[in-house]
């Protein structure tokens, strides 16, 4: 069972909330940065809707979507000035790059620059945008997708993985069928980036391969 939320005192954002933070994210971002973001938090919302989230709780994605990449124009250099300012401990095996270190940097950021608009899920939303890690939430799940699939991207993978999760959600009812394809639309995407890493033969994070072991467990428990 995949669990909704893990925070018991969530962030109560308003539309004007929202739009204020939407204002105050853009100087972290380029403009091109600054469109995606903004597709991420719309498509959030979007997926938040599926799933049945309430409209605080879909204020909240749109909240994780609008703070996931503020740290990602960073390069190698400045992430580790952000893990030594934030007091991250960087694990052996990680690799030190903008791409997979900006979910841990953007996080701790957020939490700092931007504490009035963040409660445990919107945190833990950046935190693993792009690795993903073992026990996903939905929430969690629902930002990683969103990143992927927002209409913005158009690069092939994003593309399969977006037509394979709205093909099998049109007409679905209940919340068992959703949340199964939410679990396989996972894996895919999870088979997607580890494929092309291993076909690039760069570092595949062990936090990815745990999270794609979570939703294969899921799925054999069918």
């Amino acid at each position: 069972m995949i669990l909704k939320t893990l925070e018991k005192n969530p962030r109560h954002l308003s539309e004007e909330d929202i739009r204020g933070l939407s204002e105050k994210v853009q100087p972290y971002l380029t403009g091109k940065r600054y469109a995606h973001t903004v597709a991420v938090a719309e498509e959030a919302e979007r997926l938040g809707g599926i799933f049945g989230f309430s409209e605080d709780d879909r204020n909240r994605l749109r909240a994780s979507a609008l703070m996931h990449d503020i740290t990602k124009l960073a390069d190698s250099k400045k992430q580790l000035q952000y893990c030594e300012e934030f007091g991250i401990i960087i694990e052996p095996e990680k690799n030190v790059s903008a791409s997979v270190f900006h979910g841990i940097t953007g996080a701790a950021l957020a939490a700092r620059d931007f504490a009035d608009y963040a409660d445990a899920d919107i945190l833990s939303g950046i935190r693993w945008h792009t690795t993903g890690r073992y026990g996903m939430t939905v929430f969690e799940s629902i930002i990683y997708l969103a990143d992927y699939i927002e209409p913005t991207r158009t690069f092939d993978d994003c593309l399969a993985l977006r037509q394979y999760f709205y093909d099998r959600i049109a007409g679905c009812a209940s919340e068992t069928e959703r949340n199964d394809i939410l679990r396989d639309t996972m894996i895919y995407s999870f088979d997607l980036t580890i494929g092309n890493l291993l076909e690039d033969q760069r570092i595949i994070d062990s936090d990815t391969i745990c999270a794609r072991n979570y939703f294969i467990a899921l799925a054999l428990q069918e």
